[in-house]
């Protein structure tokens, strides 16, 4: 029989696993891990050309700036007036003037290539979260090209043919903290200035992502829309122009990243943590019928 000192660890343990078991939703619910890729803002890795590595090259315009870290196989490119508010990993820094990183600037371990291995660990993490996520079942859509609303609730993937935004269009997504929804797009994604695509309370960027699957290169375009995602692709070539509302977004594409925007922002989740008074209340409970066993069994 159980001592009430052991007991009461047990309590201690069962509600410590319901305060991190809520902590914990995100896309890897679903299976998609992300690897290195989840520490930064933007990464962009290469990708196989018969046994060479292509491309994996990051350029930020005049006066971008990045609340975040970054990470380029390749090399990046910062236009004058860029600033990286994090940490910046490449092989290759072009400065432009009043340019600069706040954090550290280095070839880190995640862009070094080792054992004379084609692809980078970045490039790696990046291919096998895209393939995974594109091999989930999902649901049917076609084309995006008008006002559309999906619920992460109901559907965790769903399949589009391309997405395309008008600039009076919107893209709702409607979910919470505990929700997920992967939407694979096997074409590109053109959206407009003054387009938008937005989440409802409790979902951000860790929760909702645009996996593009194309064998070629797929191409994300956008101008001064307000966005909300991660934005994924084996092989996609992203051009972000100028008056972007980026408050919560994360690109990582194996092949190039041109952004003239000007804030970039993660947001950090909104976990649904039981609230101290409901975590107490149970631990008292259970603690009174813990003593009640144990004076019986005395």
């Amino acid at each position: 029989m159980l001592n009430l000192k052991n007991s009461f660890l047990i309590v201690l343990v069962f509600a410590s696993s319901l305060v991190s078991s809520s902590a914990n939703a995100g896309l890897i619910d679903l299976g998609v891990d992300l690897g290195v890729a989840d520490q930064y803002t933007i990464g962009v890795g290469q990708w196989d050309f018969h046994g060479t590595a292509v491309d994996g090259s990051l350029v930020l315009g005049s006066e971008a700036f990045i609340h975040g870290n970054i990470a380029a196989s390749n090399s990046i490119g910062f236009a004058s007036g860029a600033i990286v508010y994090g940490d910046a990993c490449s092989n290759s820094f072009i400065m432009g003037a009043a340019s600069e990183v706040k954090g550290n600037s280095s070839a880190c371990s995640d862009v070094v290539k080792t054992n004379g291995n084609v692809l980078d660990q970045l490039s790696t993490d990046i291919l096998t979260a895209s393939n995974f996520a594109k091999n989930l079942s999902g649901i049917d859509h076609g084309a995006i090209t008008e006002t559309t609303t999906f619920d992460a609730s109901v559907q965790n993937v769903i399949n589009v043919s391309s997405l395309t935004l008008g600039s009076s269009d919107v893209l709702y997504i409607n979910g919470s903290s505990s929700d997920n929804l992967i939407i694979n797009i096997s074409g590109n994604a053109l959206i407009a200035s003054g387009a938008k695509i937005l989440f409802s309370d409790g979902l951000t960027s860790a929760n909702v992502l645009f996996n593009f699957i194309n064998e070629s290169v797929s191409s994300l375009n956008f101008g001064g829309a307000e966005l909300n995602g991660t934005f994924l692709a084996t092989k996609g070539a992203f051009n972000a122009g100028d008056g972007a509302i980026l408050e919560d977004v994360r690109f990582y594409t194996n092949y190039a990243l041109i952004g003239n925007f000007q804030t970039v922002k993660t947001a950090v989740p909104n976990i649904e943590v039981p609230e101290p008074s409901t975590v107490l209340i149970l631990l008292v409970g259970l603690f009174v019928l813990l003593m009640r066993s144990n004076s019986r069994h005395n």
